[in-house]
């Protein structure tokens, strides 16, 4: 059985995410960010961009973040966003615009 660890993503709207993961992929103040189990202890700021959640067994989930907190601890993660969007509820509003757009065209 794979490694894991405890993540939360939260925004002010709502809970994102919460269960348990092998990795996660997030662009800090400093660059790209590679969090596994057993990561060093670590609180940094957030850049704008997606977020990778790799699940156990494999399963991959995307969630777009407007910036925020990031803090790692012994056995858990949380991601603290200012703004947080699935990757798949912007991929079916960016299929919804670009029908409208089509719609428009004709």
């Amino acid at each position: 059985m794979a490694m894991t660890y405890h993540l939360d993503v939260v925004s002010a709207e709502q809970q994102m995410f919460s269960g348990l993961v092998e990795k996660i992929q997030v662009t800090g103040s400093e660059g790209e960010l590679g969090i596994y189990p057993g990561h060093a202890p670590l609180l940094t700021a957030i850049k704008p961009g997606m977020i990778r959640i790799v699940k156990q067994h494999g399963h991959e989930e995307f969630i777009y973040l407007s910036g925020g907190i990031l803090e790692v601890q012994p056995g858990s993660v949380t991601v603290l966003a200012d703004t947080a969007i699935r990757g798949q509820d912007l991929d079916e509003s960016a299929s919804a615009g670009s029908e409208t757009q089509s719609g428009r065209a004709h």
